[in-house]
């Protein structure tokens, strides 16, 4: 498969690449007028904002460690949400915003707070063969909010303006809930199965942030506790169905103890790894510990571009012609490659070549790629590692907003691989 092709076929299958999402902060003094005249007006990001992402990893500071506990717990049950499974490569689920309620099926954003949805002011997605939108005026329950929103995404930037309404998911409804109508949006979000997106990253509330719709569930009693979890299934496996669930996890869909991990920075869902290597004990890398994230938006493990090219010689993947980036795997070698170890706060998790290797359907081009891909990050920024759905449907992944942790537990995914 060509450079474009590639291309064309990532820009399709990976509407949100959330390694390299970067949340703006909320602008109180900032309006949009129903009007809707200035739409395009860029937003800064506050200085402390930039110089908060822009230099170099701070010690993990005890502050950082200090469990939450402002959370009324009232609820006992959490709650599962089946999730579609788009080719191994987006995982999204159906909400219903105001009343009457209107359907949107959105994907699942860790690094931002934001839910957004296109509104029905929003001049693009005129092509679109079935365009959601939300329409303000058809619903009994919303309130006008209008402060601006900006969210950087590598295709683009979604802007616009929150509102607020009746949200619906799991068959719980949460009242006056603040969400974003998008007005402009990258092209790529046109061609996507999903909506709009559902904002899991943390919300500052003493900035004056509004609370997250997760953050709302629980003050408000629906939810026990301020933590979500994901279970992912392979495509066209015969596993049960792909289930995010609110407010706790289900033994269900894993087996085993979790191994937990604090986060290293107070308001993201980033960690530490020890290391990441091949078995056999090659291609070590990460000697002193790097950062990492989960995401959900992207099929692949991303990593430094020197690193990952390590890693891949070590399996024998190819790079592909003009794209070094992302490499191509032999199918017979599937059996044979090594696994691929990481290291989390002392404990190894390990993932076989049938986990980590990524292969699209016969009817989107059907190849084997090494799902280690290179990714390429400035001199002052922090190299970051992006695990994506590929490690998510091998580790059952828990999300513990209130104790600032995550934990990893081997999920039943690894029976049903290709």
């Amino acid at each position: 498969m060509n450079l474009t092709s590639v291309t064309c076929l990532l820009l399709t299958l990976i509407p949100v690449y959330t390694a390299q999402v970067m949340s703006l902060p909320f602008s109180p003094a900032k309006t949009v007028p129903r009007q809707h005249k200035n739409l395009g007006k860029r937003l800064e990001p506050h200085r402390h904002f930039r110089e908060r992402f822009q230099r170099p990893m701070q010690p993990l500071s005890k502050s950082y460690r200090r469990p939450i506990r402002d959370f009324r717990v009232k609820a006992t049950t959490a709650k599962d949400i089946k999730l579609e499974n788009y080719y191994n490569n987006l995982y999204y689920a159906p909400i219903t915003i105001g009343t009457p309620g209107q359907k949107f099926n959105v994907a699942f954003d860790i690094e931002n707070p934001i839910t957004w949805v296109p509104s029905i002011h929003s001049p693009s997605r005129q092509d679109r063969r079935i365009s959601k939108k939300y329409n303000n005026e058809s619903s009994s329950s919303f309130t006008a909010n209008g402060k601006a929103f900006e969210l950087s995404y590598p295709s683009g930037k979604v802007s616009g303006y929150f509102s607020q309404d009746n949200i619906a998911i799991a068959g719980a409804t949460i009242h006056n809930q603040t969400f974003g109508e998008a007005i402009l949006e990258p092209d790529m979000f046109s061609v996507s199965m999903n909506d709009g997106i559902f904002g899991l990253g943390f919300s500052d509330i003493a900035a004056g942030e509004e609370p997250t719709v997760l953050d709302n569930m629980v003050n408000k009693g629906i939810l026990p506790a301020p933590v979500f979890s994901f279970y992912l299934n392979t495509y066209e496996s015969h596993g049960p169905d792909s289930v995010l669930t609110l407010g706790g996890t289900n033994p269900e869909y894993y087996t085993g103890d979790f191994t937990f991990v604090q986060l290293s920075m107070p308001d993201r869902w980033q960690f530490e790894i020890d290391r990441i290597q091949m078995s056999r004990g090659v291609g070590t890398t990460c000697w002193y510990g790097c950062q990492a994230v989960v995401d959900p938006g992207s099929p692949f493990i991303a990593g430094p571009s020197y690193f990952v090219q390590v890693l891949n010689e070590r399996i024998g993947a190819k790079p592909l012609e003009g794209n070094p980036k992302f490499y191509s795997v032999d199918h017979s070698q599937l059996d044979s490659l090594p696994d691929l170890e990481l290291y989390v706060n002392g404990q190894k998790l390990t993932m076989t070549g049938k986990d980590y290797i990524v292969k699209f359907p016969e009817e989107q081009g059907g190849p084997y790629y090494s799902g280690l891909v290179g990714k390429d990050f400035k001199r002052d920024e922090t190299a970051v590692w992006s695990l994506g759905t590929n490690f998510m449907r091998t580790y059952y992944t828990y999300f513990d907003k209130g104790n600032r942790r995550m934990g990893f537990a081997k999920t039943f995914s690894s029976l049903y691989r290709y």
